[in-house]
């Protein structure tokens, strides 16, 4: 753990995170729910998100929209919230003079919202025009589809904005409920790094723990099982057709966490990839084309995305399959691995350089991984990676058994068959 963040849990379990930044006059503060849209049950999908929204039309402090609209303009800088598969966050930056304002204001979100109904309706429009929305982005709907069927049949699959059919239900008495089991001391982890001194910020935060019912919910049981998959979705308004692959991946606290994600860099990181060179500039297949990992709590999924016309789709998926069975037989240069090591400490020392960055750094190691790294423990994580490492992760997570595949826009006679998934 680095040796200027503080790290404690208080005696009713929230955890709490503090990194002094000497170098900067800004603060970050992150209050963060371990409770996502895989913890929902089956008539809840879409309520952590949901619950996201509506918090911030009214609390004790701020009882109505406007209010809580001129506080969040008042403290200078930015605040915004966001919820996903395993988190729910809410989230600031502002100069250090405002860090008492900020801390009050996200401590009213976590813990005195109102829930007023005729709010909870508007907002529930909102929430469903953002639906909408989604799926008139292709990449986004996509995305979605792939969750659906890669981890069909578990909470995993929920979809994070919820199914319109059953937002449209929800109300001031589902938030409510929703929020009473989940925003508990148990749940709660608080993140800060900037300008910062530790005792004082205790200080700030002691009222809002105080308010924080102490027992715990009743999770979900949890399940890392992925199946392989094949959907085409036809879409005649689209131009291109938008691609998701995707194969099981190792979970945010495995040891091969890190070589599967190298194996993610060379593979679809950056303009030197093997998929980038192959599908765009030799074969200028598509435009854009890439690969990264999503790791979960215990399960994964390194995905591969790409868009071209529909005519071109077969053969796109076709040549990644080939691509994918080389590494599998023959692993990777030693000049494909320093590269992608480069661009892994380079994406590192990036992400330790502001007060926000180091704030969600800390959270996702807290929260993910159980544990704090110094940089320099990360940088030797990376740079323990061996070619054998790669060529043992290649062969485990590029199967094509194991592979999830949704099409989203193509046509007849263009769509992907299980033979183009062979290579």
């Amino acid at each position: 753990m680095p040796k200027s963040t503080l790290r404690t849990v208080t005696p009713a379990g929230t955890e709490i995170l503090i990194e002094q930044l000497p170098h900067v006059r800004s603060c970050a503060v992150g209050f963060w729910v371990r409770r996502g849209s895989r913890h929902e049950g089956p008539a809840e999908e879409g309520l952590a998100h949901f619950l996201e929204h509506t918090v911030f039309k009214g609390t004790a402090g701020y009882p109505t929209p406007d209010e809580m609209a001129a506080a969040t303009d008042r403290l200078g800088g930015h605040v915004d919230a966001f919820t996903g598969k395993e988190v729910a966050c809410f989230y600031g930056k502002v100069l250090s003079d405002q860090l008492p304002e900020l801390v009050h204001l996200l401590g009213e979100l976590v813990t005195a919202p109102l829930f007023d109904p005729e709010e909870m309706a508007r907002e529930r429009s909102v929430i469903l025009e953002e639906i909408a929305q989604s799926e008139d982005q292709p990449d986004d709907w996509v995305s979605e589809l792939f969750y659906g069927g890669f981890w069909a049949g578990t909470p995993m699959a929920h979809p994070i904005l919820g199914r319109p059919e059953q937002v449209s239900g929800f109300g001031a008495a589902e938030a409510r409920a929703f929020f009473d089991h989940t925003y508990r001391a148990p749940n709660l982890v608080i993140t800060a790094a900037g300008a910062i001194a530790p005792k004082p910020f205790l200080e700030l935060l002691r009222p809002i723990l105080e308010r924080l019912p102490m027992t715990t919910d009743h999770l979900p049981g949890a399940t890392s099982r992925t199946r392989p998959f094949l959907l085409n979705v036809p879409r005649k308004d689209l131009q291109q057709a938008n691609l998701v692959m995707g194969f099981p991946a190792p979970d945010h606290c495995s040891q091969d966490r890190a070589a599967a994600h190298l194996l993610s860099h060379v593979l679809g990181g950056g303009m030197a990839s093997r998929l980038f060179l192959e599908l765009r500039e030799r074969r200028g297949l598509c435009y854009q084309v890439g690969s990264y990992l999503s790791p979960y709590a215990d399960t994964g999924a390194l995905q591969i995305t790409a868009s071209c016309a529909p005519a071109q789709l077969r053969e796109l998926v076709q040549r990644t399959m080939v691509e994918c069975a080389r590494i599998r037989k023959k692993g990777v240069a030693a000049d494909e691995l320093d590269r992608a090591k480069l661009q892994a400490r380079t994406s590192l020392v990036f992400s330790q350089e502001s007060s926000s960055s180091r704030m969600f750094s800390l959270a996702h190691q807290a929260i993910h991984q159980g544990q704090l790294q110094t940089l320099d423990e990360q940088m030797a994580e990376i740079e323990a990676v061996t070619l054998d490492d790669l060529l043992r992760m290649a062969q485990a997570l590029l199967d094509p058994a194991q592979l999830g595949l949704s099409a989203l826009g193509t046509r007849r006679g263009c769509d992907i068959r299980p033979q183009d998934l062979v290579a």
